[in-house]
């Protein structure tokens, strides 16, 4: 029977290209990429700086946030309406994934994830119950059954940013899969926000006691872009907030290691 079984999942791992179960770490990116253009620079794109960053870190997992597909704003910063997180799978050899939150200047604006392998994608809609911009969670899950969630919650309301993190740790209730969830959160560690979300998921840059600020601005700065994991599934081997400026904010990269169960 075991042998049975270790044949099925190596032939899963076969056809996925990459075996999660089989690996010890999985490295995993969040990046905020001001929808493909310099922050600093009106109209100059941010997109091969990216893409170069991606390879060379090589994670297995990227979760974008503000994140453009056949926007008339990419049309002006490109010259042509560009689906961003298409573009990056592409050049990336990755699995693409864009979760649109809302149209968008006749495209569509939300999440975006990469993933090696053949994951299984899918979009959840978060809740908005004051207004403001609608936002949304990408997910994929592994062949091994690992979720993987990409966010940016809402920038303009704590009341939209408390019913957001309900709807995604309820998302993933349902699942009761090991569990990595990342992205632009908009707020900081010692928001009310911050204390909804529940003791199953660690704090990446927690468990690194290493809490800088992952966005900075000539008035504010604050670590606002997390990764969380299920404390019970995985455990941390490194975090790094890096000094790139290709953006408004810093990609977050973690590695974790998959604990045996």
């Amino acid at each position: 029977m075991f042998f049975k079984k270790s044949l099925a999942i190596g032939l899963l791992c076969l056809l996925s290209s990459v075996c999660w179960s089989q690996s010890q770490t999985i490295k995993i990116l969040s990046y905020n990429i001001y929808h493909g253009e310099d922050p600093y620079q009106s109209n100059r794109p941010n997109l091969d700086q990216v893409i170069s960053l991606i390879k060379q870190l090589d994670p297995d997992i990227v979760a974008f946030q503000e994140v453009d597909s056949m926007t008339t704003r990419t049309a002006r910063v490109y010259g042509e309406k560009v689906d961003l997180v298409k573009e990056i799978g592409k050049q990336t050899d990755m699995a693409a994934y864009f979760a649109k939150a809302m149209d968008y200047a006749e495209g569509g604006y939300g999440e975006g994830l990469l993933v090696k392998g053949s994951p299984t994608f899918s979009t959840q809609l978060l809740p908005t119950p004051v207004g403001g911009e609608p936002r949304s969670v990408a997910w994929a899950e592994t062949a091994d059954q690992i979720l993987i969630g990409g966010t940016h919650l809402c920038h303009q309301f704590e009341e939209n940013r408390k019913a957001q993190v309900k709807a995604i740790d309820e998302a993933i209730q349902k699942q009761q899969k090991p569990v990595i969830w990342m992205g632009d959160l908009n707020f900081g560690p010692n928001d009310p926000e911050y204390t909804l979300i529940k003791d199953a998921y660690t704090d990446a840059a927690v468990a690194a006691k290493n809490e800088q600020p992952t966005y900075r601005s000539e008035t504010f700065a604050d670590r606002i872009d997390y990764v969380w994991y299920s404390s019970k599934d995985f455990k941390l081997v490194s975090y790094e907030v890096l000094d790139v400026p290709y953006s408004d904010h810093f990609p977050v990269l973690v590695t974790l290691e998959k604990l045996k169960p």
